[in-house]
């Protein structure tokens, strides 16, 4: 599986140096469902996160995060993954101070969020958000 990153709104040095480091968590997050395919991890500013969660969720708000499935080609089974994880950084940023950690943790907590969605997890009742980031927080320490 290839996981390409891309950024649309400039980035601190640091996060562009953490390449790797966000490479093996959404590659950890994604665990056996790995594929030939590519995976894109794209961090965003308010602007771009708002105009996708408006066109395609109908919430015309800035959010934090936000991944895309997309259907396996003909001849792949599952569990195949292919799609985009959008993050937006700005959003990161206020939480990271929010909640007393760094931007970059911030940034592998979201990324390995939005890679959980494509792997399968939701998070729509606080049960399953709790579950979800009980396996965010275990893959975070796998990585440190």
């Amino acid at each position: 599986m290839s996981i390409e990153i891309f950024f649309e709104t400039p980035a601190p040095a640091a996060v562009k140096r953490a390449r790797p480091l966000f490479k093996r968590a959404v590659r950890s997050a994604l665990g056996n469902r790995l594929s030939k395919h590519t995976v894109c991890l794209i961090f965003t500013d308010d602007s771009g996160i708002k105009k996708l969660n408006k066109k395609f969720l109908g919430r015309n708000r800035v959010t934090d995060v936000i991944s895309f499935n997309y259907p396996a080609p003909p001849g792949f089974k599952a569990p195949a993954v292919f799609g985009d994880i959008y993050v937006c950084l700005s959003r990161a940023g206020k939480q990271a101070k929010a909640m007393g950690h760094s931007v970059l943790t911030e940034l592998l907590i979201l990324s390995t969020h939005g890679a959980l969605h494509l792997a399968g997890m939701n998070d729509y009742t606080p049960a399953l958000r709790r579950r979800m980031n009980l396996k965010t927080a275990a893959i975070l320490k796998e990585l440190a």
